[in-house]
């Protein structure tokens, strides 16, 4: 693992198990020029690829391209189309971009170039930092974004690209210095539920517990909060085919168990059964009885119910400093099954580092961006796809790091 901060991205792509969000597609100017018919989703495929480059002074810039499909040997942002901090999200057929508090809307056309449509703001009540906001579309007239740092769910509407309603979002208190962020949306029946994590990085301490807000998908009504101190919080969140929505409370790669100094911390991960919205009490996956280590980066999904992580080896002491734990290389990577509760090794991950907690699906394959330079100005990505039986080269991004990886038709 190394780190200079490792990669945060938030409100990406969602997606119900491992089958991507599909509708019909629409543009706002499908040809590019004066109009015309959509683009074929058969005859014009297209897939969004969105890279971020990090800066000296916590600066980043975002490149977003689009290939017919996904892409294959070396790629550069040259050809790229450029943005300042951003995030990048696809849905419905079109891509939106929002940075310093505006949300924009591109469409794709046929020459596969990014069309500029309408935009909206909500920067009036304020600008949150990077990365920090977390969108949830529920339908094409409706998305939320999931604002901590100003304390609002902002309400919209993606076909009229118009802010429809503010709701207070009356966020349960932390001690001052800790930084509040969804590690991901979903909507999970009539909800839409954020897997919330609260840290303070300088002290190195969490909130103690797994944290949802919880907001009715189809009302302005205040959302809910629901703690669970069973996990500490930090890891992804996964919807099955069932509709169970399954939280991890992986404790940002664990490093909040290492030296968070919570008395018999756990990580692991909670079910909220479908058709209710508070944990199960009867549910707990310890990451120490699967893996061995109670530290594990984030699960990545490879198949429904399968997952990669990489697991402390549990031989070797948990280093005194935090520098030598982020750049220490005993992690041994495993397939666990989840239904099971067993893991077995896994092949191929050795000599790379961990960029991002993100789990991406194109057309049925997971995808997952690994490092030989990690986190750092210059650095380069590799990009895999992850299969039972080991990983396969996809591509590989020059000179920075994955953000999105999506299917636009």
């Amino acid at each position: 693992m190394r780190n200079t901060f490792l990669f945060r991205t938030t409100a990406l792509l969602a997606f119900s198990g491992f089958a991507a969000l599909s509708s019909a597609c629409s543009s706002d100017d499908p040809s590019g020029a004066n109009g015309g018919d959509v683009p074929d989703s058969a005859t014009n495929p297209a897939v969004l690829v969105a890279g971020q480059v990090y800066n000296p002074g916590d600066e980043f810039l975002t490149y977003i391209g689009i290939f017919p499909e996904v892409p294959q040997g070396d790629v550069g942002f040259g050809d790229f189309r450029e943005f300042g901090n951003a995030t990048v999200t696809v849905y419905g057929g079109r891509v939106f971009v929002e940075q310093d508090g505006v949300m924009q809307r591109f469409s794709v056309n046929e020459k596969l170039e990014l069309v500029d449509g309408p935009r909206f703001t909500w920067a009036d009540l304020g600008i949150s930092g990077a990365n920090a906001t977390s969108t949830v579309f529920i339908s094409a007239t409706r998305a939320y974004t999931f604002a901590p740092q100003l304390g609002v769910i902002v309400v919209w509407d993606p076909e009229a690209m118009v802010r429809t309603a503010i709701v207070d979002l009356d966020f349960p208190e932390r001690p001052e210095g800790m930084e509040t962020w969804a590690y991901d949306g979903h909507v999970v029946g009539d909800n839409v539920i954020w897997n919330v994590f609260s840290g303070n990085f300088e002290a190195s301490v969490p909130h103690p517990a797994l944290t949802l807000a919880i907001a009715p998908a189809h009302s302005e009504a205040p959302p809910t909060f629901v703690e669970d101190a069973r996990c500490l919080p930090g890891g992804p969140s996964f919807l099955d085919e069932n509709g169970d929505y399954y939280v991890h409370g992986g404790g940002y790669y664990g490093y909040f168990h290492a030296y968070g100094g919570i008395q018999d911390s756990r990580t692991c991960a909670l079910r909220v059964k479908a058709g209710t919205t508070e944990f199960d009490p009867d549910y707990l996956l310890d990451y120490e009885a699967v893996t061995g280590s109670y530290v594990n980066t984030p699960w990545i999904g490879v198949t429904e119910g399968q997952y990669v992580t990489r697991a402390w080896d549990p031989s070797v002491p948990i280093p005194e400093l935090a520098d030598d734990f982020w750049a220490a290389e005993t992690n041994r990577a495993m397939l666990v099954d989840q239904a099971s509760g067993t893991a077995a090794p896994y092949p191929d991950l050795d000599g790379f580092f961990s960029i991002d907690g993100e789990t991406r699906i194109v057309d049925g394959v997971s995808y997952f961006q690994l490092s030989k330079t990690g986190y750092d100005v210059g650095g380069n990505a590799e990009v895999v796809e992850l299969h039972p039986d080991g990983i396969r080269q996809k591509f590989r991004l020059s000179g920075g790091f994955l953000l999105a990886l999506a299917r636009v038709r």
